[in-house]
């Protein structure tokens, strides 16, 4: 159903069961939160769905919160942690390669509060290493922030090891795991996190939804102060509509998150398989094995090619949809991926790179079909610069 899509990261079709709730949800009007019998129906509805995405969290659903996204996730996470240390603030440690709410956020309350931050750099290989996550921590570190899985390269970060560093020294640690839910098995209990961010429209569900898990909600603060939906904790009148699309992708995503990464894990191989065999002269920004990268996410490099000619000429010439690591805007400014910066590559290296991310709906002859694209188009592409 969908054809030449490689940009899933950036964000995922939504399943047909998931549109099929979120219309029989419509005509739902009542606020879940008041007091008339629509309203507590449709509470129940809006608990069963908390229930629905703490299972596939492995977690309680009193520990689920649900979020417009992602972004608001990490914004509170960050913003409540740093709130309770304004008389004193301190020092907060994140990574060079996060996305830009977390990055954005830590550097604003830096400016405007007086926290101090150190950005860890990964490896050249798109990795963290536990190590320097360790020597950056001081006795005034208040709070770690990291992803798990990199949305640019697909490398999984050693959150596990981190928290159970954080844990013994008492430190608040945040995960952004937007691109890792829905695609692998995650258990935030197990993980020994303190918060966990993620988003509904990465894993099939609707966009504007997502959620924050958090630990212990001593010391917690609201975002959004107003009425008491949430249990308490965010103001706004519950959009169930969105929550129950989000449920369903998440009832979908623990029922067959399985069999979907062993899906992404065979399409991923068959990928990587077919680039070795082609002309390409390629190769890959970031870790791919499955230990350490998801399974449906290649960082390719191709020297002396433009990826941003690349990437339009295959959508023209065969409908493949891929991301790029660098753009230039209108007034020519040039946007560089922060990631692939952080990762020591060159400018010259950054624009010739494309992130290749694909799901459930993909499949092998899709993925021959790519590669079949790539090599054209870079050669044809290749051949020009040469003329030129």
């Amino acid at each position: 159903m969908i054809s030449g899509y490689f940009d899933y990261n950036a964000t995922t079709p939504v399943s047909d069961d998931v549109a099929q709730v979120m219309k029989e949800t419509i005509d739902l009007f009542a606020n879940p939160s008041g007091i008339n019998r629509y309203s507590a129906a449709n509470k129940d509805i809006l608990n069963r769905s908390r229930e629905n995405v703490a299972r596939l969290l492995g977690t309680e659903a009193a520990k689920i919160f649900f979020t417009s996204g992602g972004s608001e996730a990490n914004n509170w996470a960050i913003k409540s942690t740093l709130l309770q240390h304004f008389k004193t603030p301190g020092h907060i440690i994140t990574t060079a390669i996060e996305h830009p709410s977390v990055l954005n956020t830590v550097k604003y309350y830096a400016e405007k509060f007086g926290f101090e931050v150190t950005f860890v750099f990964p490896q050249a290989n798109g990795a963290v290493a536990i190590d320097d996550i360790v020597s950056t921590i001081r006795p005034d570190t208040q709070l770690v922030s990291m992803m798990h899985a990199n949305n640019e390269t697909g490398v999984i970060q050693p959150v596990e090891a981190i928290a159970q560093i954080t844990r013994q020294r008492n430190i608040k640690f945040h995960v952004d795991g937007v691109q890792v839910i829905g695609k692998r098995r995650v258990n935030v209990e197990k993980l020994g996190i303190d918060y966990l961010s993620f988003s509904g429209h990465k894993f099939h569900g609707p966009k504007g939804i997502g959620g924050l898990y958090v630990r212990d909600i001593e010391g917690f603060s609201p975002l959004i102060h107003g009425g008491g939906q949430e249990m308490g904790w965010r103001a706004g009148t519950e959009n169930l509509v969105a929550i129950v699309g989000l449920s369903k992708a998440a009832e979908e995503a623990d029922s067959n998150l399985d069999q979907w990464d062993a899906h992404n894990w065979e399409c991923k191989r068959y990928l990587m398989k077919l680039l070795n065999k082609s002309r390409i002269n390629f190769r890959f920004n970031g870790l791919t094995e499955y230990e350490n990268s998801i399974s449906n996410t290649l960082n390719i490099l191709i020297p002396g090619a433009r990826a941003e000619a690349l990437a339009a000429l295959m959508e023209v010439k065969s409908g493949i949809i891929v991301s790029i690591g660098s753009a230039c805007s209108n007034n020519k400014t040039k946007k560089l991926s922060h990631v692939l910066e952080a990762m020591g590559m060159s400018e010259r290296e950054i624009q010739g790179s494309i992130r290749v991310s694909f799901g459930r709906f993909t499949t092998l002859d899709d993925i021959q079909k790519f590669v079949q694209s790539l090599e054209s188009c870079t050669s044809q592409l290749l051949e020009i610069s040469l003329v030129a």
